[in-house]
């Protein structure tokens, strides 16, 4: 409420009226106190609010970075697991394979044998370097993520 209609009026007014003019003035006045007390004290709530909810999404994020690793630490490890399980597969199965052939070229064992010994010489230390190096693109390609997910400017995939 505005105070300046109620001041003109008053200094129009002479003498008795002046008494009660004062008297709503001051009433007025009263009102709007309350009214910027109760503003000021709503503010100081909503502050303390506020930096309750700031508290709280801090940690939110901490939990959420945190689950995201282990999400992911997760994800590599299962996905280690089935590659595992794959190549035990693919070995059972060629082992299958090569002591059928075994079988069938008994006349020429020997020869056999030594193609198959150089071939699994040949063939190991590939599937070691290969092995190697998928595990080790996957644990840069973490790194990269994790370094990327500390600054809020450069944007996860």
């Amino acid at each position: 409420k505005s105070c300046l209609p109620r001041l003109s009026a008053m200094a129009a007014q002479p003498g008795n009226g002046d008494a009660q003019a004062i008297g709503r003035l001051q009433e007025d006045l009263n009102g709007a106190l309350d009214v910027m007390r109760n503003n000021m004290r709503t503010m100081a709530e909503r502050d303390s609010q506020l930096h309750d909810l700031q508290g709280k999404s801090n940690s939110l994020h901490a939990a959420s970075g945190a689950f995201s690793q282990q999400a992911t630490r997760l994800r590599k490890e299962q996905q280690w697991q089935r590659l595992k399980t794959r190549l035990v597969i693919a070995s059972v199965v060629l082992g299958l394979v090569w002591a059928t052939v075994l079988y069938f070229m008994r006349e020429k064992r020997a020869v056999f044998a030594g193609v198959s010994a150089a071939v699994v010489v040949a063939c190991a230390p590939v599937a070691w370097c290969l092995i190697r190096r998928w595990r080790g693109s996957e644990e840069q390609m973490e790194s990269l993520r994790n370094g990327a997910s500390y600054r809020e400017d450069v944007p996860l995939d």
